[in-house]
């Protein structure tokens, strides 16, 4: 179910949002016609930005984590309760939504039954072991310090965060992202993955969303750095 200005909107499979859509927001000019959609694909809900240039921040409730939607990328929804707030032009706009009947188990970020073993992903079988857990933390850190200005950092600078060599990180980078795009997470691995900003910015709006790390966990990271090593030259 969505909600824009006190009207309910319940959507079967399919609902797109903007100036000339299924919900249509304003006659404001700098909106795109259709600025982003909720779709179904029988397993989840997701959140498709399909502008060209707005950008769309989703707040999460209950846990209140923001993730930022780029344009040409998608969000899954994950939680019970969101809010997809966007600007066009002079004006702000907030879609709230919620996803019914969601299943969720809150075990999965957690350890295993005897208290031991790494965290896990929302979905799926893919486990995070510390260095992928350091490595998504360093991406997020920027975002979840500062919302709603933050942005991914470099990939060099992610590598010196983490005292890892930039070969290293690639290559950490790289097997997180395929394990990803195996158990169901578009946009990273393969044409959808093509830009590595947009990649970097898609598995940290993941993360926050779903709550693999927090505000909270980016203590870990000054812990399991390592010293930076040397620049080559």
């Amino acid at each position: 179910m969505v909600e824009f200005c006190g009207e309910e909107h319940r959507v079967l499979d399919r609902l797109t949002v903007g100036r000339c859509a299924e919900l249509e927001i304003d006659e404001n000019p700098y909106l795109h016609r259709v600025v982003f959609e909720f779709v179904h694909d029988d397993e989840r809900w997701w959140l498709r930005n399909v502008g060209s240039r707005l950008v769309l921040r989703v707040r999460s409730e209950p846990d209140g984590s923001t993730a930022v939607v780029a344009p040409g990328s998608a969000l899954a929804l994950v939680a019970p309760r969101f809010t997809v707030r966007f600007a066009a032009g002079p004006s702000t706009y907030e879609v709230e939504g919620v996803v019914e009947l969601l299943e969720r188990d809150h075990d999965l970020r957690g350890p295993s039954a005897d208290g031991s073993g790494p965290r896990t992903l929302e979905w799926g079988s893919i486990e995070l072991n510390p260095e992928q857990r350091l490595l998504v933390l360093a991406l997020c850190e920027p975002l979840l310090l500062d919302p709603d200005e933050g942005r991914v950092p470099a990939q060099r600078a992610v590598a010196r965060r983490l005292g890892w060599t930039f070969t290293k990180y690639h290559r950490k980078l790289d097997n997180l992202c395929l394990k990803l795009a195996r158990a169901g997470v578009q946009g990273l691995h393969g044409d959808l993955a093509e830009f590595a900003t947009e990649r970097r910015q898609r598995l940290a709006a993941h993360a926050i969303t779903c709550g693999w790390v927090t505000v909270a966990d980016l203590a870990e990271l000054d812990a399991g750095a390592v010293a930076a090593p040397p620049e080559a030259g």
